[in-house]
């Protein structure tokens, strides 16, 4: 009990701290000297942070010119998106955590001893996604082995698809060895893969390239990070009725933005560089060959200029399919500010394309509205029951854009409060068609396009 009592304390600290306590562990369980242990560790925690503090500067700056911007259009909509924080402490509020934490734990190590994923996951933080699942069928169910289970599962769903989408981690991002074992980061690959291959057989459509490398070329100094920050900035907060001098303010906290956050994933980098050659030289003698990929937070991948172009861009466009989808009562708020996250991996399928990301994006958004409004009083009687009522704004429901409004977690979420016997054979048939069409027909000609580039 009292082990759990210490592992409950880090975990509430957050992931600044438990980054650089698991990597610190990490190291030393693949022989790294407790010297370069401690400096890689510390390196890490202090990039993590400083990840943290510009994506906070960010959300800051963000958020009210968000909420100014919903009160300007005049949007009316009972369920508000509290964002990815309040679902995480659902998740990490239930009675069964300690129990769904230690199955998805010995998920991942079962997994890569059978040889079935690559990913030894180190983003512990991120387990929340699969422990809200849990915590919702418990509620549902009032059941622990099916709860369990299905937090389990989803974990299994994680671990897989980081398989899959670690090529485009590596070579777009420049991260070797490293994949993103968190499926808020995941979630839209399973729409927007099959779309992309659909794109890239559209005479003229699969022509046209409309990246950073673009923007440089046709806009010169307006085609800079900076710039675009500034410019993209000034137009959010002219959106949201801001004054000329505010809208200029929200610019130049944007700009600093994209240009802080690739310094601190260089940095980031920089600390894992000796893990990941010492983990290599491991798991090549350990598992014959096998190159087992190093699960981070999808932080690591938001020092890309594109990445935050595409994100300031879909903020608008979530809040227009808002106003205009039928029979919606979602309306993003707080989770407006982490778009960074949810977009990476399609800006990564699109080797970097602007262009085709933002029409990906918005297709597989579109989801998430219907599914954000269909389970919002489950949310919201979830957040009363862990004891977070009182933040829930009066007359309103809440919901947020990850939980069970991504469209797997959802399938996950109804398997398990359904009839077993239907709903397994259902999720397994959807599984295995994601799979088929993901390991076989379109990652390998991703790790061949990406080869042949590099």
């Amino acid at each position: 009990m009292d082990l759990f009592i210490v592992f409950k304390s880090i975990i509430k600290a957050g992931p600044t701290v438990l980054l650089p306590i698991v990597i610190f562990l990490f190291a030393v369980c693949f022989r790294l000297s407790i010297g370069k242990a401690i400096q890689s560790a510390l390196t890490v925690g202090a990039a993590f942070a400083g990840l943290k503090l510009v994506i906070e500067f960010l959300a800051k700056s963000l958020g009210p010119a968000t909420k100014a911007m919903v009160t300007h259009m005049g949007v009316q909509l009972n369920v508000i998106d509290m964002g990815f924080a309040t679902v995480a402490a659902i998740g990490w509020s239930s009675p069964i955590v300690p129990l769904m934490v230690l199955a998805l734990l010995g998920t991942n190590i079962a997994l890569l001893l059978l040889n079935k994923t690559n990913t030894l996951t180190v983003d512990i933080w991120n387990y929340h996604h699969a422990l809200t699942v849990g915590t919702f069928v418990y509620f549902e169910t009032d059941n622990v082995t099916v709860a369990v289970a299905a937090a389990a599962c989803t974990g299994m769903f994680v671990y897989k698809m980081a398989d899959w989408a670690s090529p485009l981690v590596s070579k777009y991002y420049k991260l070797p060895g490293v994949t993103i074992p968190a499926i808020h980061a995941l979630m839209n690959l399973p729409i927007a893969v099959p779309i992309n291959w659909l794109f890239d057989r559209i005479p003229g459509f699969n022509k046209i390239d409309f990246n950073m490398e673009t923007l440089r070329k046709y806009f010169g100094v307006f085609g800079q990070p900076l710039m675009i920050g500034l410019i993209l900035g000034v137009g959010i907060g002219f959106l949201s009725g801001y004054d000329p001098y505010q809208a200029f303010g929200l610019g130049i906290n944007m700009a600093a933005a994209m240009m802080l956050l690739p310094k601190m994933t260089h940095l980031f980098v920089e600390g894992l560089k000796p893990i990941s050659e010492q983990a290599r030289k491991v798991t090549d003698k350990k598992f014959k060959g096998r190159k087992i990929l190093i699960g981070l937070d999808p932080a690591v991948l938001l020092g890309d200029a594109a990445v935050i172009t595409t994100a300031l861009l879909m903020v608008p466009i979530l809040l227009g399919l808002a106003v205009i989808i039928p029979g919606n009562k979602l309306l993003p708020f707080a989770d407006l500010a982490a778009l960074p996250y949810k977009v990476a991996m399609v800006v990564a399928l699109t080797n970097g394309n602007i262009f085709r990301s933002l029409i990906l994006c918005t297709i597989a958004f579109i989801p998430y509205f219907y599914l954000g409004t269909w389970t919002a009083p489950m949310v919201t009687a979830a957040a009363t029951a862990v004891g977070l009522g009182d933040s829930i704004p009066a007359g309103m429901m809440i919901s947020s854009l990850t939980g069970t409004t991504m469209p797997i977690t959802f399938i996950i979420y109804k398997v398990f409060v359904g009839n077993l016997m239907i709903t397994v054979p259902i999720l397994l048939g959807v599984f295995f068609a994601i799979w088929f069409f993901m390991e076989k027909k379109v990652m390998p000609k991703v790790e061949l396009r990406d080869s042949i580039s590099g």
